[in-house]
């Protein structure tokens, strides 16, 4: 399980200036969610990757991208892997490929249970042996088929639909756009965690929109509902709210 953070904004910034101080909070997660961390910024048709097997609050190198990167968009990931699922860079996230970054909480059951759906164009570019990089390499066949959000939409729909999965609360970035999805079953957290573990929040104002996994002060922030999806479109801030 883990911790997500996505924004895009009107100008290029970095993250502790965007989210503003409490962003510490969100940092200090990485004591629990201590098996990676991963940053993707996705600016001007660039993309720029950089991941470690770190805990996020104990690492001089994410202290450093965090504090000296700075872009119009990005994802932020702190792992927390699941059960069998080994600790390494490849099934580090983010993912990426071209101008798409990908982040995602939670599991599909089992986990290579995408794997007879994906087509060797895009089964190649396997690196790891996780279930969300499966997610991400299925989601890239749709998107190639339909365009980037009508293909990410009906990725979840698809699995909503045909698969087992604890949660697929995911964001999805490329220079268009932002796709926060809120799809999961609370009964199926963490035991540990609190019930609203897997809620996403965001903010959004004439600067950009900034998204993150709960768990941290969040005040004033919208809730996304349960079972729906949080589109922004990078070129105007505008965000349009469906349901899944």
């Amino acid at each position: 399980m883990c911790r997500l953070l996505g924004y895009v904004a009107s100008q290029p910034t970095s993250i502790p200036e965007f989210a503003g101080p409490n962003i510490d909070e969100f940092v200090q997660l990485s004591k629990v969610h201590k098996d990676s961390w991963g940053l993707c910024f996705v600016d001007h048709q660039e993309t720029r990757l950089q991941k470690s097997v770190e805990a996020a609050a104990e690492s001089h190198s994410f202290t450093q991208v965090l504090a000296n990167e700075r872009a119009s968009g990005g994802l932020l990931h702190l792992r927390w892997a699941s059960p069998g699922l080994e600790v390494n860079d490849r099934n580090a996230h983010p993912f990426s490929y071209e101008d798409i970054a990908f982040i995602h909480n939670g599991s599909l059951l089992p986990y290579d249970a995408l794997l007879p759906e994906i087509s060797p164009e895009f089964l190649h570019l396997r690196k790891g042996t996780g279930d969300s990089e499966l997610f991400f390499l299925f989601a890239l066949a749709k998107v190639k088929k339909l365009g980037f959000v009508s293909g990410v939409l009906e990725t979840i729909r698809s699995l909503k639909e045909s698969y087992k999965y604890s949660s697929i609360n995911s964001m999805f970035l490329n220079t268009d756009y932002l796709i926060i999805i809120s799809e999961h079953h609370p009964e199926n957290r963490p035991p540990w965690a609190e019930p609203n573990y897997y809620e996403l929040s965001y903010r959004l104002d004439d600067s950009g929109c900034l998204v993150a996994s709960s768990g941290w002060n969040q005040e004033g922030w919208q809730l996304i509902p349960n079972h729906s999806a949080l589109i922004v479109d990078r070129a105007t801030m505008k965000a349009e709210l469906i349901n899944l």
